[in-house]
This record gives C-alpha cells, sequence and structure tokens, in this order.
C-alpha cells in the first residue's frame, strides 16, 4: 500500500509537468511563468522550495540530536521569512518588472546598468551556480535516505522490494528531472503548491499520532527526560555554556534567517507575482505555513528520541522511520511522499534557477545567443538534464543533509544577500562595493575551514560555520567601499 500511494504521487507530478509543457513559448515563460502567479501558488510554492529536505529530514535529524537547542534556528527561519515578504519582495517585485529582468544576476545588472553591471553578472553567476552544486546534490543525498529507509523489504504481488541509496536517488532525480524540463516555472510552481500542503500536513500529522501513543505531552518530556542524554536535550543551550551558548547556540541558530535575502529559488517567485497589491495576503500565508512546518518538523525530532532513546546510526532515517512505524500503511505512504516532495519542491525551482542562469546569463548576455524564443527553452532543458546528472554525482559522497544544506546556504546568504539587501534598500550603494561584498562573502564561506586551521583562536572556533562572520563582513565592505567609491564620484 506503501508503494501504491507513492507511485500515485509521482503520477500526478509527472502529468502535471506534461500538462504545463504547452505553456512554455519563450525563456519569460519557462523561467518565470510569464509573471502570473496568484498569491497562494506565490507563497506556498516560495517557502515549500526554501525548505527542501532540510525540513523533514535535516531539521527532525538535527532535532532528534541537538533536543531544545535547535529552537534558535527555527526562530530565525521564521524571522528571516517575514523579512524577505514584508521588505524584499515588494521592492525586489518593482525593480525586477520596471528592467524586465529575469534573474538576479539580470537584477544586479540592471541596478548598476553602465557601471560595470556586465561584471556583477558574471560573479552573481558563479556564486548561484557554485553553491547550487552543493544544495541539489544535499536534496538528491535526502532523497536516498528516504527511499533507503523507507523501501527496505516491502512485500508486492511480485515479490519482496528492496531499494538502495543510489537506486532513490536515481528515481527521484529522474522524476524531478522529468517534471521541471517539460514543464518549467509553472509546472514547478503548482508541484510546489501541492507539495507544500503535503509537507504541512505531515509534520503536524506524525508528531500528533506521536504524542498521542506516548500519552500526551507529558508522556513525551518524561521520554525526552528519560532518553540518552536526556537531561541535555531539554535545555535550550544543550551542553553549550557562557559565550559558547550566546555565540554558538543562540546567534549560530538565529543566524540562519540572514539567508532569506540571497536564495534565488525563493527571490525569484517575488519576481514572478501576477499582482503586488497581493503581497501583504502572501506574506501572511506564508509566515502560518512556515510556522506550522517548523515547529511541527522539530517536534517530529523530539518524538523521534522518545521512540528511539538510544540513538538511531542516522538520525536523518527518523522522520521515514517514524511514519512506517506510527501509521497505517496508506498514510504512511502519504507521509513518505511528502518528505520526497520536501526534496523536489526545492531541487526542482534551484535547477531552474541554475538552468536560467546559465541561459539567460551566460549564455544569452555574455555570449550573445537568441534565447528569446523556443530555442531558450529547449538549451534550458539540456542544462536541467546536465545540472541533474552532476549533482547525482555529487549525491554519492551521502553527507549529513542538515550540513551540506548549511554550508550551500552560508555561501548564497553571504555571496548574494547583503548585495541584494543593498541595492535595493541604500541608494548610495555603489557597483564597486556590490562586487567586494559579494567576492568576501563567497569567498570567506569556502575558506573558512583553512582559516580555522591557520587561526585557530576561540572567537573563530566558537562560530558553527561562516554564515554570520561571513554576511556580516560582507556588509561591511558594501558600506565601506561604497562610501569611498561614492564620495569619488560626487
Amino acid at each position: 500500500m506503501i508503494l501504491l500511494v507513492f507511485v500515485l504521487y509521482l503520477l500526478l507530478l509527472a502529468s502535471i509537468g506534461i500538462y504545463y509543457t504547452r505553456a512554455n513559448r519563450a525563456l519569460d515563460d519557462f523561467v518565470l511563468g510569464g509573471r502570473r502567479l496568484g498569491p497562494w501558488v506565490a507563497a506556498v510554492s516560495a517557502e515549500a522550495s526554501d525548505m527542501s529536505g532540510w525540513l523533514l529530514i535535516g531539521l527532525p535529524a538535527a532535532a532528534y540530536a541537538g533536543g531544545f537547542s535547535i529552537l534558535w534556528a527555527v526562530i530565525g527561519c521564521a524571522v528571516g521569512t517575514l523579512f524577505n515578504w514584508l521588505v524584499i519582495a515588494p521592492r525586489l517585485h518593482r525593480a525586477a518588472t520596471r528592467s524586465k529582468a529575469l534573474t538576479i544576476p539580470d537584477f544586479l545588472e540592471a541596478r548598476f546598468a553602465g557601471q560595470a553591471g556586465l561584471l556583477i553578472r558574471v560573479v552573481a553567476a558563479a556564486i548561484i551556480l557554485v553553491f547550487y552544486a552543493t544544495y541539489i546534490s544535499a536534496q538528491f543525498t535526502a532523497a536516498g535516505k528516504i527511499f533507503e529507509t523507507t523501501f527496505s523489504g516491502i512485500s508486492t504481488p511480485w515479490g519482496e522490494v528492496s531499494v538502495s541509496y543510489v537506486q532513490g536517488i536515481l528515481i527521484g532525480c529522474g522524476v524531478i528531472l522529468f517534471y521541471t524540463v517539460a514543464g518549467g516555472f509553472l509546472a514547478v510552481a503548482m508541484t510546489d503548491l501541492v507539495q507544500g500542503m503535503i509537507m504541512a500536513f505531515s509534520v503536524v500529522v506524525i508528531p500528533v499520532a506521536a504524542i498521542w501513543h506516548l500519552g500526551g505531552l507529558d508522556g513525551l518530556w518524561q521520554a525526552l527526560a528519560n532518553a540518552q542524554e536526556g537531561e541535555v536535550l531539554l535545555r535550550l543551550g544543550g551542553e553549550a555554556k557562557g559565550l559558547g551558548f550566546l555565540l554558538g547556540v543562540v546567534a549560530g541558530g538565529l543566524s540562519w534567517g540572514l539567508g532569506y535575502p540571497g536564495q534565488p529559488h525563493i527571490l525569484v517567485r517575488f519576481m514572478a507575482i501576477r499582482d503586488s497589491a497581493k503581497l501583504r495576503f502572501s506574506a501572511l500565508i506564508s509566515i502560518c505555513w512556515v510556522l506550522a512546518a517548523l515547529y511541527g518538523a522539530m517536534f517530529v525530532g523530539f518524538v523521534g528520541r522518545a521512540f528511539h532513546p538510544g540513538g538511531l546510526e542516522d538520525p536523518d532515517s527518523v522522520f521515514p522511520l517514524l511514519a512506517t512505524q506510527l501509521l497505517p500503511d496508506w498514510m504512511a505512504g502519504i507521509m513518505i511522499a511528502a518528505a520526497v516532495a520536501a526534496v523536489m519542491s526545492t531541487v526542482d525551482s534551484q535547477i531552474l534557477v541554475a538552468v536560467s542562469t546559465v541561459v539567460s546569463d551566460i549564455y544569452g548576455k555574455l555570449l550573445g545567443g537568441e534565447v528569446r524564443s523556443s530555442r531558450g527553452v529547449w538549451l534550458g532543458r539540456l542544462t536541467g538534464i546536465l545540472l541533474g546528472g552532476a549533482a547525482f554525482l555529487l549525491a554519492l559522497q551521502r553527507r549529513g543533509v542538515f550540513e551540506q544544506v548549511f554550508d550551500a546556504w552560508g555561501g548564497l546568504a553571504a555571496g548574494l544577500g547583503p548585495a541584494v539587501c543593498f541595492s535595493l534598500l541604500w541608494s548610495r550603494t555603489t557597483y564597486q562595493g556590490v562586487l567586494g561584498g559579494m567576492l568576501v562573502g563567497a569567498s570567506l564561506t569556502q575558506f573558512w575551514p583553512a582559516l580555522l586551521k591557520l587561526f585557530p583562536w576561540p572567537v573563530f572556533t566558537i562560530w558553527p560555520g561562516a554564515l554570520m562572520p561571513s554576511f556580516g563582513l560582507s556588509c561591511a565592505t558594501i558600506w565601506a567601499v561604497s562610501l569611498l567609491t561614492r564620495s569619488k564620484e560626487e
């Protein structure tokens, strides 16, 4: 029954891709859907593409391993979402509509037209492609783990079925590439709407079912207290104290919110909205969805520790494991579909953004190729297939999902986030400042591990990653360089 429900779900996604194939007459349709997204589709698809396999695989695993200390990351993501919709979305929508920009590098070049805008386009495109390689491979890793955990020894009329990690990646990769390269942006947005609703439903159902089995919230708290390292799990700082708690746990968790202005797969939704007057309504839908999804996913990790107090060999398996243990087969099939939906809803958007970067920014603008016709659409489809293949090879390394997403998220956050924010919010920003900020932010996130080895000072090693220091230094660079170069121009 689990397998049947899941197969029907995959067929639904494929049919959506086929349906929207006819809507792609030009590159503008393929990468932005002709700028005609409604408020519900824009809101839910943006958040579904944001959360990725991190929501149902990475975040529950982090909550399972670290307990309540993950709450700071949840708060950071919620605040970042609100900032994106209320501050960035209306300004980016107006700017992109006015300049007819299809991509974030398009927007940045238009913002500094005639002032080395082409160089800004090249740097922005390079940042997107480099960090998306890690991001997309993280989603394929999550898909492989979901299939491997769920479809191990499943009985069917044709005998017992087991899906390996590599086979799981191939299945997920094949379906995603099919509906993405066939249907383009509208297919991606509509499938993300469906998948977003399933994702939110799943992270509410599993904790409720588990808490009912445990005899209520009191039973959950007692089970957590009795689990291995139970006392640490119930603390908001885990084992950290003092400066380690403030910087390593609180600031490190809240820093997730800094990444939102730098994620192109989220920002393109703002550029594709049909009616800017509905942005506040979309913001309300988004924040409600995010709060339900994030807190639900966090509780999936908590109840997972209650049911498996001794620890799991791979914490990334906690969500699919609970789905098959707690729910009837037909509902477990829906939950597994939701887990794969979390992966697909991000990968499809990221592949589409990477395709638009290659076709529009590199082939069209840098090389002078013709992309506005159906030729651009077919070139985009070929690019999507090649990108998917490259990400598949990276996913064979089988790294942790939370770790990979944090690295890619931080690179995009520091490389593009400050550039987007300053370009929209500060009129005195110069192209020299933006270029410097992008290069400093992206480079620091890449070389952060090497810097820690060279300078193992406590002030450096206490940070959980490069996101916050890289973002801060990028902002400082844009501000300082802009002031210096603006003074000279004036």
